[in-house]
């Protein structure tokens, strides 16, 4: 890199490996990306000791300085959000789902009544509407003039001046899809460990720039809003501890 006229404009990729806190590798966990990362930053930290003077002519003025080294701190930003990340940004436990699926013949509920707007909960989620039959005695109910399903959830509730307006008593006959995927359980403090690797280039000069740190140790800083109306972007912030094996907490390499 050129010690004089030249800019560093960063353009790179960035991988990341999930390791265990000793920066080792976890079993499985195979170096992923390139991630879409907005913000890759580290900063050194560092605490000062001063001496201050109380001489009558130099009140004030410091008269030695001691630094002291701190953990150098580093800081993630993407939009990439695989299951496991979103567990990370929330701070739960993740854990594969699977469940199998189920059907109702003629099952016993009771509905809530329109004024009281409350839906009653079938008690199996992703319902298929094929084969749903709500029944009020031997009268089957008509879908969407009787009653409204949320069928992903297994929610069904009146519909205002249907026959179950009043709710009660109904038997229905239903299927629901089996089901499989990944449980996020929050209320968990989460230990997030990465190996961070940026594949990168100078933009002004056009040098390559190959950066690795080997133990990240972060944790999700930002507001998780799963609501709202742009892509999600969890942030984490931590600091590069020393990996097992080596000596510093990252490396820069700037090849001509």
């Amino acid at each position: 890199m050129s010690i004089t006229g030249s800019g560093f404009v960063l353009r790179g990729e960035v991988f990341l490996q999930r390791v265990n806190s000793k920066g080792v590798a976890i079993s499985g966990a195979n170096l992923v990306g390139p991630i879409n990362a907005s913000e890759f930053s580290i900063t050194p930290d560092s605490e000062e000791i001063l001496r201050p003077s109380v001489d009558r002519s130099t009140y004030g003025e410091s008269k030695g300085r001691v630094t002291t080294k701190k953990p150098t701190k580093v800081k993630l930003k993407f939009d990439d959000v695989t299951s496991q990340v979103l567990a990370e940004a929330l701070g739960a436990e993740l854990s594969t789902l699977n469940y199998g699926a189920a059907t109702g013949t003629d099952a016993a509920y009771t509905l809530e009544s329109v004024a009281s707007g409350g839906w009653t909960e079938i008690g199996h989620n992703q319902l298929k509407e094929t084969g749903f039959v709500v029944k009020k005695g031997v009268d089957v109910m008509v879908l969407g003039t009787d009653y409204e399903v949320k069928w992903s959830s297994g929610l069904i509730r009146p519909v205002a001046g249907g026959a179950l307006d009043a709710g009660g008593a109904v038997t229905i006959t239903f299927e629901a899809l089996a089901g499989d995927g990944h449980r996020l359980a929050g209320g968990e403090i989460q230990e997030v460990n990465w190996r961070i690797k940026l594949d990168g280039v100078n933009a002004d000069t056009g040098e390559k720039v190959l950066a690795e740190v080997p133990l990240a140790q972060v944790s999700s800083t930002s507001e998780i809003n799963l609501l709202q109306n742009e892509y999600l972007a969890p942030e984490f912030e931590g600091v590069c501890s020393i990996a097992q094996g080596k000596s510093k907490a990252y490396t820069m390499d700037i090849l001509a």
